[in-house]
């Protein structure tokens, strides 16, 4: 990723920020196309001026009387409505500047929107044009194109500094049109960078953000901002293990960040269990460990790495993933196709299959769900618009639900491609349990009733045979090197769970307004991905193996406020099942699950319908919709106070330390063993030597060794993956 233009010339190769003021845009030759063009010329002055929005005449059922379609999305519709609807009533040909049209958002009469267009603006003057000139439609065949954005990348100098875009429309008849007063802008960070109504940009505080351009269906986005400091800076890393870090440390240099120092090697040894297999390491691990000659544990982090790819842990855990990406669950699939679905998952997992076969076997499935796990992927929805979403979301990384009532609002999906994409599952249905392929089944399109031919999201033509199982060309299109969607996908939910944050967020919203903190990082993993087979050790491996995923979380004073480009590692909640199955581990009493042997990992359970309170409590992902920490339910006060007052800890902690007692002598040894078993290293000596003065002290060693293991289980240090 390079920024552009604006920070002055040289900053590609330098990787430095210059002195000067920024540069202008290169001038594009704007050509008009001739004419009046309602679609083009005339309907984007109504977007812009807020007409046609949600809260606006734009909503489900309009305003005032007055409905236009959401942004403009249908232009044939919201011209009856202005020119014909109620007999004409809102343009007056015979004296246009009489018209409803004008007046209403001029505030010359009432009108609950308030004043939209002044009067003595350009837009005024050409609606006002259009209405002397008869109200023209137009060539129906004229739309745009694409749009293009000057400048692509902003980084402004300092703080409170502006700069203006300019948006070039490109019209299907070969002309181009500046638009950036037609345009509607939007920050998605205000706190960050701001923008206005004229495409203005001002930076507010350190760091870069998404401005979201939209005009006409086409979506584009500028990343904006300012750097952490204002002066040059000594910039000293680690050494770069591989392309990972050559690219986030371009990005902190361009950024003027100073990153954290690397993780003490025990604490990057917990991480890496945690990440990779879903656990605790053991004292005898982490002993093992520390017995190696220094030189040897600052290098043993690839060795790590592929010990726990190994192991079965990693594909009890990351099986457990796959469930929760594919919304595995014995309520909506029933038991048998539950437990069928599951266990092909881990087979996958296990047998190390690359995750382009696994999603072609999820498309293309067919037979029993008791008896073929994939084709427990289609049960998730019987309708095809349903299914087609769940698909977008879980393979594809893309929400295109609110293309399914009118073109989407962020994206450069419409009604008809979203209706394409879904008619891939118009014949896909149940004949009980059998998943079966019909002859016959259609997607209409809602506006016009006419039969869709299936297409892929962004595709020009369709992929399927009018006589084949329309599946199997989505899938051949889905998992084929260049699609421009899985790939990036499957890579930026892998680096979400190993990095906390996704370069992408969220992680199942992939789309050109929405664009991945480090543009040029996702595109590179996602290319090595391909190259590698899709192969998802490979990719853990080649994350977890870097100098940037071994960071310390520790922020210093100029990386605290860094929250998206992994200048230092960002601490992460243990999941409700590592966390049930880290309390078990750190107190040697299993969990007992209803169905299952005693000492069953939570995380190897079937699905959330397997009753725990615990669980429930500390937040488990439920399967019903697509998971995200932020809105999962549990966590909070109830997970605190379970921890502190019930049962979790306290009615493991007195058999723990009666075990811990006979299996030690000193109270050094017992204080040693609490802090590896539950926090992954040994006490500081200050910790140690308040340990043991309070136990030398201490009426009952046993009551104070359970407020030490109650202590450590209540940590933040415990609870988070830091």
């Amino acid at each position: 990723m390079v920024w552009i233009a604006l920070v002055g010339p040289g900053l590609a190769q330098s990787n430095t920020l210059p002195s000067s003021q920024p540069h202008p845009p290169p001038e594009i030759q704007s050509q008009p196309s001739p004419g009046f063009s309602f679609a083009t010329r005339i309907l984007p002055i109504l977007t812009h001026a807020g007409c046609n929005a949600g809260a606006c005449h734009g909503a489900a059922t309009g305003q005032g009387g007055f409905k236009l379609s959401l942004l403009g999305y249908d232009p044939e519709s919201d011209y009856q409505a202005i020119t014909r609807e109620l007999g004409g009533r809102r343009v007056e040909l015979g004296a246009p500047d009489r018209s409803l049209i004008l007046r209403k958002p001029t505030r010359q009469l009432d009108h609950e929107g308030g004043r939209r267009i002044q009067l003595d603006s350009e837009a005024y003057r050409d609606l006002l044009a259009w209405i002397q000139a008869g109200t023209p439609y137009g060539s129906r065949n004229l739309r745009v194109i694409r749009i293009k954005v000057s400048p692509a990348e902003l980084l402004l100098l300092k703080r409170g500094q502006s700069y203006p875009l300019q948006v070039h429309a490109y019209l299907s008849d070969g002309s181009v049109e500046d638009v950036t007063g037609q345009t509607l802008y939007s920050s998605y960070d205000d706190g960050l960078v701001e923008v206005d109504r004229a495409g203005v940009i001002t930076a507010r505080r350190p760091g870069v953000t998404a401005v979201m351009i939209r005009y006409l269906g086409q979506v584009a986005a500028v990343r904006a901002g300012a750097p952490y400091q204002d002066r040059e800076h000594s910039f000293r890393t680690p050494p770069a293990a591989n392309f990972i870090d050559e690219l986030t440390q371009a990005e902190w240099r361009r950024l003027r960040l100073t990153a954290s120092s690397p993780a003490d090697v025990t604490t990057l040894f917990r991480r890496l269990h945690l990440d990779i297999a879903g656990r605790l390491p053991t004292p005898a691990e982490i002993r093992q460990f520390q017995a190696q000659p220094s030189r040897e544990r600052s290098r043993g982090q690839a060795t790590v790495v592929d010990q726990l790819l190994g192991s079965p842990d990693f594909v009890d855990f990351w099986t457990a993933k796959l469930g929760d990406w594919l919304l595995l669950n014995s309520k909506k699939l029933g038991d048998r196709g539950a437990r069928s679905y599951h266990e092909w998952l881990r087979r996958q997992v296990a047998g190390n299959v690359g995750l382009d076969r696994v999603a072609y076997e999820l498309l293309t499935a067919q037979g029993e769900a008791t008896e073929n796990g994939p084709v427990n992927f289609h049960r998730f929805a019987s309708d095809p618009r349903d299914q087609s979403e769940f698909v977008g979301q879980a393979l594809l990384g893309t929400r295109v639900a609110c293309a399914r009532c009118h073109n989407h609002p962020f994206d450069r999906w419409t009604m008809e491609d979203y209706h394409r994409f879904a008619a891939y599952f118009a014949r896909t249905g149940f004949d009980k349990d059998r998943l079966v392929q019909r002859p016959t089944g259609e997607v209409q399109h809602p506006k016009t009733g006419k039969d869709l031919d299936p297409r892929p999201l962004g595709g020009l033509d369709q992929t399927a045979e009018p006589s084949a199982d329309r599946r199997v060309a989505l899938a051949r299109w889905v998992i084929a090197p260049d699609n421009p969607f899985f790939a990036r996908a499957m890579v930026n939910r892998v680096w979400k769970e190993l990095m906390g944050r996704g370069l992408v967020e969220p992680a199942d919203d992939l789309r050109p307004s929405n664009p991945a903190s480090i543009p040029g990082l996702l595109d590179a993993l996602a290319a090595r991905f391909v190259e590698d087979g899709y192969d998802l050790r490979r990719l853990i491996r080649l994350i977890a193996s870097s100098s940037t995923y071994a960071l310390s979380s520790q922020a210093n004073a100029v990386n605290r406020l860094d929250d998206r480009y992994f200048s230092r590692s960002y601490p992460k909640p243990l999941s409700a099942q590592v966390l049930a199955d880290a309390i078990a581990q750190a107190t040697g009493v299993p969990d007992e699950f209803p169905g299952y042997t005693v000492g069953t990992r939570a995380v190897t359970l079937l699905d959330p319908q397997v009753p725990s309170y615990s669980l429930d409590v500390y937040g488990r992902c439920p399967r019903t919709t697509p998971c995200d920490p932020a809105v999962t339910p549990g966590g909070g006060l109830a997970q605190a106070l379970h921890l502190v007052n019930g049962p979790a800890i306290n009615a493991k902690a007195p058999a723990t330390i009666e075990r811990l007692m006979k299996q030690t002598t000193t109270d050094r040894a017992r204080v040693e063993e609490l802090y590896l078993r539950v926090v992954g290293r040994p006490p500081t000596n200050r910790e140690l030597r308040h340990w043991e003065q309070c136990l030398s002290r201490a009426a009952s060693k046993q009551d104070e060794l359970e407020d030490l293991l109650w202590a450590l289980l209540n940590s933040r240090e415990f609870a988070f993956n830091h």
